[in-house]
């Protein structure tokens, strides 16, 4: 839910964006590109647009350009409702955002295993420190361990399974949220400008 405008724009002038703007100066084979020739091949190659978005996540920055559209009393019903269920759908995607890509490149195998080994290394240092339970009953000192690695496994499938849930959800929410936006503007409920955010200005 990008505009494109606004991406071209920031990926010429944000240094943010330095390093997408040096792979689009490499393919359009120019150390100055026009806003325009970015946005042409931006609209041609998503691969810009993921790493756009990419950077954007690593910086807790939205990509959901769209803003709240504003509903005033005396709109048709049918005019005022379709835009506060746009709205809706506008704010589930941002808080969806982050599962915008699916779980096979996520940290979950590293940030949960992690916490399982931490787990188990304190019980061992305890263990070793202050009883005789290596002695007396090692068995099921490490039948214990067994079942921590089992929880930190059971928890770890469900972070991802989770993850896809919403990953899914997510898809389905912006094909749906597209479609409304395409036919608010087709029907004059609102404009382009009303819908998405402006193009930040340069300096002079």
């Amino acid at each position: 839910m990008v505009n494109i405008k606004k991406v071209a724009n920031q990926i010429k002038f944000d240094g943010m964006y330095n390093t997408v703007y040096i792979e689009v100066q490499e393919e359009l084979k120019n150390e100055n590109p026009s806003v325009e020739e970015i946005e042409e091949l931006i609209t041609a190659r998503e691969y810009y647009i993921w790493e756009y978005k990419e950077l954007n996540r690593y910086g807790e920055l939205t990509s959901v350009h769209a803003k709240k559209l504003p509903i005033n009393d005396n709109e048709e019903e049918i005019k005022k409702s379709f835009k506060q269920k746009l709205n809706d759908y506008v704010q589930q995607l941002r808080n969806l955002e982050m599962f915008e890509v699916d779980s096979k490149n996520s940290a979950y195998s590293i940030w949960i295993g992690s916490v399982g080994v931490m787990v188990i290394f304190m019980a061992h240092n305890l263990i070793a420190l202050f009883s005789e339970y290596y002695t007396t009953h090692s068995a099921l000192v490490y039948i214990g361990y067994a079942g921590i690695l089992g929880f930190t496994y059971w928890t770890y499938k469900k972070a991802k399974q989770n993850h896809e849930n919403q990953h899914a959800r997510y898809k389905v929410l912006l094909d749906d949220t597209r479609k409304m936006v395409k036919d608010g503007l087709d029907n004059k409920y609102f404009t382009f400008d009303e819908f998405y955010e402006p193009i930040p200005v340069q300096a002079a």
